[in-house]
């Protein structure tokens, strides 16, 4: 209450009118004081003086005590008169006068007194005893005696003092309520509007409203003082809205940025590092609960391929409808994400069976089954997925992941549009394509693999190509596939080392393959979708042409239609290149793939490879066999080469040399061989050819 200004001026104001009006009274008194003393001391004087003129006549003679005492009898009247000394001119007391108010003094004698009366000065002295005067009876010179007169000062200067402040008294109290009021009425007008202007300011600070607006009117300090705070207001109002729009564009901001950081821009799906906290967080409550749960690990079939010929638009967009599609088959508390490119990963929990997560996987299975419209693209295309249990990695996240990636890579290697459910079986297979891929530099630097050729035989029954296979013999674990270690070394990206090995050693084969074959021949080389991603990899082929000294027109490089679909870009880019080097270009595995006849117009191919399936069930079926013959057919009306694969009987063999294929390649003709092997292998195919002829003509 008393840190207010209010309260300090008014207590201000109060102290300084009692200040005031106490120094004021005080100066009066003393001054009253004065004005007193000088008066008595003029009277006193005057008396004294008086006297001594009375009592010259009467010590002129010889002195009469009665007139004497006549005379300072008269003295009574004058009631603060002590005592009077009359003394002859020796100084010698002759008589003296005592006030009745002071006989009943105690021991109280005039000539007992302090004084010295022939010490004092001539005017009215203040001496122990009050105002002493001393005056000379007669002439200065001639003195006929001398008069002492000694009056009481204090008390009735105290009197007198008394008497005017209980009469003064009153008056200075009215005077000082009257200022007070006065003081009151002036702080009431001038402190009106500061007192107001308080008032607002605590209505501002309990509303917060700082829209609220003071009402100013004058043009005094306080009015000045409204004005200013009227600005500020205006300003913190301003500053206000600012920070608010920036505090919303902030939340905005790191809602955007805390979206960004768990979702996946492209799908709206939870990303990788969401998904693994999900996971972290539902795996502990799970083994907590000891409940089950599933993951599903899957990717998108040839979408690669897709994003190369129609365009990452359109990539895009399939990836945004598999998700919703895959999305509408799983229940509301399991949980999509997509870890990046074509991978997602589902999240199944609450477990109850394994064939749970196996009907979801068959669902979305069949669910894909059906094409996307897409860019007025109708795309066909399925997922591969993977199922693993969280029992069975002990709850351990990593080897969970691992599990559904190793059952997901078991369904691609199945095909398109399966599913996996892990097993531990499968680690072992994991354990040995791991131990492939570690293998495979070592068995580079070793030159453990070797190649074997096949005889291609034409039409007219000469060879004419051979195809260079990979044969892999290790020290460790014997005879490794191609069909085993080729998807393990594109998978731990050591295929492109494989393949410019083959380049190499085929280059180096070339002199003595020539001298073999009696045709103009063309030996052929399987390459890998990886390789078309190695820069270098042209210059290497260029490099090793001059180095060997090999006519790129007997050369020719086979790729498989999905990997070449799914780099629709490099391929053309590689296959162009080899083309104007003079080289030759063969798509593998016709009709496995996408086997759309759209691609066929914009590929830059010289010869196109039926797959051995087509010839091994053309004889099956009458729509084999029609499907086969338009294969031929397209191949010839596009001017491509026609080379048919898995020719494995004699009537395949008569087949297809009745309807027009250009080469075959097959068991019947030969199997793989080594370099050594080939010369008695080519003659025995063409011999197997003249046997097959003439026995048609016969």
């Amino acid at each position: 209450m008393f840190h207010s200004i209010r309260y300090k001026f008014v207590i201000t104001i109060i102290i300084s009118i009692l200040i005031s009006s106490g120094s004021v009274f005080f100066l009066a008194i003393n001054e009253h004081e004065n004005l007193y003393r000088k008066s008595v001391e003029q009277n006193l004087d005057a008396m004294a003086s008086n006297i001594a003129d009375n009592l010259l006549s009467t010590l002129s003679e010889e002195p009469d005590p009665f007139s004497i005492i006549t005379e300072l009898i008269g003295l009574d009247r004058y009631e603060h008169i002590k005592f009077v000394n009359v003394f002859d001119a020796d100084w010698n007391l002759i008589h003296y006068y005592v006030h009745p108010n002071y006989l009943n003094l105690e021991n109280f004698s005039p000539e007992l007194t302090s004084i010295s009366p022939q010490d004092l000065p001539p005017d009215v002295t203040i001496t122990d005893e009050g105002l002493a005067v001393s005056k000379t009876i007669g002439e200065e010179k001639f003195p006929v005696g001398h008069l002492l007169v000694v009056q009481d000062y204090q008390r009735p200067l105290n009197e007198s003092k008394n008497s005017l402040f209980f009469s003064a008294i009153p008056l200075v109290m009215l005077v000082v309520v009257l200022a007070m009021m006065i003081s009151f009425w002036i702080y009431q007008r001038l402190f009106e509007p500061l007192l107001s202007l308080t008032k607002f300011t605590k209505k501002v600070e309990s509303t917060t409203d700082y829209d609220l607006k003071y009402r100013v009117s004058g043009n005094d300090e306080v009015s000045e003082l409204g004005r200013n705070i009227n600005k500020l207001l205006g300003t913190i109002n301003a500053e206000i809205k600012t920070n608010q729009l920036n505090t919303e564009k902030l939340i905005e901001q790191q809602n955007s940025m805390q979206h960004l950081a768990n979702y996946d821009t492209l799908t709206g799906l939870p990303n990788r590092m969401f998904f693994m906290e999900l996971l972290r967080l539902e795996l502990a409550r799970s083994q907590r609960e000891n409940e089950d749960l599933a993951i599903m690990f899957f990717d998108v079939d040839g979408f690669k391929g897709v994003n190369d010929t129609l365009g990452h638009e359109t990539g895009d967009l399939l990836l945004k409808a598999v998700a919703s599609k895959v999305k509408s088959f799983l229940r509301p508390g399991d949980i999509l994400a997509r870890l990046g490119g074509d991978e997602f990963l589902i999240m199944i929990p609450n477990l109850s069976s394994s064939l749970l997560a196996v009907n979801i996987a068959n669902r979305i299975i069949e669910g894909l089954m059906t094409p996307f419209e897409i860019n007025s693209w109708d795309i066909q295309t399925g997922v591969s997925i993977g199922i693993a249990k969280a029992t069975d990695a002990e709850f351990d996240i990593n080897t969970f992941i691992s599990n559904a990636d190793i059952a997901m890579y078991a369904s691609k290697e199945k095909g398109k549009g399966s599913y996996t459910v892990f097993h531990k079986k499968m680690l072992e297979e994991n354990r040995r394509k791991v131990q492939i891929a570690n293998l495979i530099t070592n068995a580079i630097a070793k030159n453990e693999f070797e190649i074997h050729y096949q005889l291609k035989i034409s039409s007219k029954g000469f060879v004419t190509g051979l195809e260079a296979l990979l044969r892999w013999n290790n020290d460790e674990l014997g005879s490794i596939s191609p069909g085993e270690f080729i998807p393990i070394a594109e998978q731990s990206g050591k295929v492109k080392s494989i393949t410019r090995w083959l380049v190499e050693r085929v280059f180096k084969d070339m002199n003595v393959l020539e001298k073999m074959v009696e045709q103009n021949l063309v030996v052929s080389l399987n390459i890998s979708s990886h390789d078309l991603q190695d820069r270098s990899f042209i210059h290497f082929i260029k490099k090793n042409l001059n180095l060997y000294q090999v006519n790129i027109q007997n050369i020719q490089f086979e790729m498989t239609e999905s990997s070449y679909l799914e780099n629709f870009d490099s391929a053309n880019d590689f296959f162009n290149n080899i083309r104007q080097m003079g080289g030759s270009i063969a798509l593998d595995d016709f009709g496995t793939g996408y086997s759309s006849l759209s691609y066929l117009t914009k590929i830059q191919i010289d010869t196109l490879k039926i797959d051995r399936m087509f010839v091994m069930q053309h004889d099956s079926s009458g729509k084999d066999t029609v499907v086969l013959q338009t294969i031929l057919d397209l191949g010839h009306r596009l001017g491509l080469q026609i080379c048919s694969e898995g020719v494995e009987t004699a009537e395949q063999a008569n087949y297809l040399i009745s309807n027009g294929s250009d080469e075959m390649q097959g068991y019947y003709f030969a199997k793989p061989l080594p370099l050594a092997k080939l010369p008695e292998a080519i003659e025995k195919a063409q011999k197997l050819y003249q046997e097959l002829y003439y026995g048609q003509r016969q």
